[in-house]
This record gives C-alpha cells, sequence and structure tokens, in this order.
C-alpha cells in the first residue's frame, strides 16, 4: 500500500509531461507497428491494396527506415528478398518494379520493366546503411545501382539531366514523359559522393529547375506526371490525368528534406484552403481547378507537415501532424501512406 503514492505521482508526471510534448514528437505509428503490418517474415513489403504486390519503391522505403530506425536485422531480410527477387534484370543492376501472384497462380515477377524512383530509394537506402554501419559491401551495392541509374536512364533536354521514369516507355520523338515525384534531391546529393560527382550536381540543379517549372492552375502544383513537348520546348501536365494527387505529394517530403522552395506557393494554397475548409483534398485537377471532397490520408498530412517544418512553421506542422496522428491508426493496412508518415517524422543525420 505504501508503494501506491508515489505511483500515482510519478503517473501523474508522465502526463503532464507528455501532455506538453509536441504532438509531432508523439508517434501514433512506429517502425514496429510497420514491420507487424507490411513486412513478411522472409523481407517483402506488401502492398495490401494492391493484391498484397510487391513494389521496388516499397521495398525501399523499408530499406530506409530500417536504416533510419537502427534495425540492421530487418534491412538484411528486406535487402536479401529484394536482390533476390527484383534484381533479376539481366542486362543491368536495376529492379523488376513489381513483384506479385500472376494469372497462372505463380507469385513471381509481374513486369520487368523498372520503376526509377524504386531504383533510386533502394541505392540510396544502401549508401544509407554504408554510412551508418560501415560494411563495404552496402557502398559496392549502392554503387553498381546509381550507375545503372545514371547509364541507362538518363537523357539531356535543353542542356538540362533528366532521368526517366523507366526502361520503357516514356520517351519518344515527340516527348518525354517525366514524374515529378521521382526527384529525391537528397539521394542525387548523396549519389555524387559514391558514384561521379559531377554529374550528380548538374542532376540536382536540372531537377530543381525542373521544379520551378511544375506550377499549374490556380493553385501553381506539380502534377503526377508531366511531359516535356519538345516542339513547344515547355513542361506540360501530362493529359492522361492533369492531376496533383498520390504521387505529387511526395515532392513536397522530398522537398523538404533539402529545403527546396520551389514548392512554397503551392503549400501556401493548400495550407489556406485547409485552414478555410477543415480538411485536405485527396487531389487536385491542374485543369479545371477543382479539389477532391474526399479527405488526403495520414501519409499526405505528414508530408506537408514536414515540408512546413523545414521552413519554420511550426505551429502549422504541429497542427497537420496532429491530423496524421489521428489518422495513421485507422487507415488500414495503407502501405503508401504509412511510409510517408514515418519518413515525414524521420531525421536524417
Amino acid at each position: 500500500m505504501r508503494y501506491k503514492p508515489a505511483v500515482f505521482w510519478f503517473g501523474l508526471c508522465l502526463i503532464l509531461f507528455f501532455s506538453k510534448w509536441p504532438a509531432s514528437c508523439v508517434w501514433a505509428f512506429g517502425w514496429n507497428d510497420y514491420k507487424a503490418s507490411f513486412i513478411s517474415s522472409d523481407g517483402r513489403v506488401i502492398d495490401y491494396y494492391q493484391g498484397k504486390i510487391s513494389h521496388s519503391e516499397g521495398q525501399g522505403y523499408g530499406l530506409i527506415l530500417a536504416v533510419l530506425n537502427n534495425d540492421r536485422a530487418t534491412f538484411g531480410k528486406i535487402w536479401s528478398w529484394t536482390r533476390a527477387n527484383l534484381q533479376v534484370r539481366k542486362a543491368d543492376k536495376l529492379f523488376c518494379w513489381s513483384w506479385g501472384r500472376r494469372p497462372n497462380g505463380r507469385w513471381q515477377v509481374i513486369d520487368y520493366n523498372n520503376a526509377t524512383d524504386g531504383d533510386i530509394l533502394i541505392g540510396w537506402a544502401l549508401y544509407l546503411a554504408w554510412e551508418k554501419w560501415k560494411e563495404p559491401r552496402f557502398k559496392e551495392a549502392a554503387r553498381e545501382i546509381v550507375s545503372a541509374i545514371r547509364t541507362e536512364l538518363t537523357i539531356s533536354e535543353q542542356g538540362k539531366l533528366f532521368l526517366l521514369p523507366g526502361y520503357y516507355g516514356f520517351y519518344d520523338a515527340k516527348k518525354v514523359v517525366l514524374n515529378p515525384s521521382y526527384l529525391v534531391l537528397r539521394a542525387f546529393e548523396d549519389f555524387s559522393r559514391c558514384d561521379s560527382p559531377l554529374f550528380w550536381k548538374k542532376v540536382v540543379q536540372s531537377s530543381k529547375e525542373f521544379l520551378k517549372s511544375l506550377r499549374f492552375g490556380q493553385w501553381l502544383l506539380p502534377p503526377d506526371w508531366a511531359f516535356f513537348d519538345r516542339k513547344a520546348r515547355s513542361f506540360f501536365p501530362f493529359k492522361r490525368g492533369p492531376c496533383f494527387s498520390w504521387d505529387a505529394w511526395r515532392v513536397f517530403l522530398y522537398g523538404a528534406w533539402v529545403k527546396e522552395p520551389a514548392l512554397m506557393k503551392g503549400f501556401q494554397y493548400l495550407f489556406e484552403y485547409f485552414e478555410k475548409n477543415g480538411y485536405l483534398p485527396q487531389s487536385v485537377d491542374l485543369k479545371k481547378d477543382k479539389v477532391s471532397l474526399k479527405s488526403a490520408s495520414a501519409g499526405v498530412y505528414a508530408a506537408l507537415a514536414s515540408y512546413a517544418l523545414a521552413f519554420g512553421r511550426e505551429k502549422v506542422a504541429q497542427k497537420l501532424f496532429e491530423i496524421a496522428d489521428g489518422k495513421v491508426v485507422h487507415q488500414g493496412r495503407d502501405y503508401f501512406s504509412a511510409s510517408l508518415y514515418l519518413l515525414s517524422k524521420a531525421r536524417f543525420r
């Protein structure tokens, strides 16, 4: 009985302490939750919303999060599965982008084309793993992937360097199709330390200039997909859905990591809409200037909060993180949203 008062006061102190702690520092969903929800025992990151398939992108997110959480065992499992099942293209070290259940019932590669964001994320994760754990084989694997990205996926337009979204299907004599959310600028900066410094510094500069060109509609936002019209010598939203939605929200997260100011106008319009209407729209039609009435996911709120935090907007960030915290525990097995949520709260070196 004599210990109960002590327990009571200790508990009260904890309550008072955490009640004053910034909401953005209290994680409603953490790395252990992510592992339990999305990572199989053999290291496959599962997308339950798309028939339990796995993407190179998802494997990259899992690897980066494992490094950031100093979880070398999980990193090893994810990397082993990824290397054995996705890095099976004979001509290069790029990764097949999609793995799942085929019509014959067998689980294997669905599409041998790569997705460049997956290659970037995996290569970057290996570089970060080398930095943290000083394991030479991780740096060598990163170099092989980064070299393949440079040699197989680069195009030059108007004296600028761009990375095609995939090896096949994004380039012809009239146009080049690009994805703004593949511009992981911080990864490109690190690639300059392990591959070809001048090349990757030029990619960083070209990418930043590209972002400045992608302010469409009254919202001044980047589209999910864009194309460079060689005749007009200009960028336009890709006609197959000129929207700012799932893909493009990542641009704010990646911009936050390098404090890229090119997105600030779009950020301001989004936040003003949030203040007026009480939610962030899942998508914005950049041609019709119409917004979705459906609220965005936890990962989206966290990504925009991360951008706000990068530019010293702490109160804005806290408000957005609070909503993200509330949403993430009720969103089900949405691996994409969960990945953005954790990456938005992570802190790099």
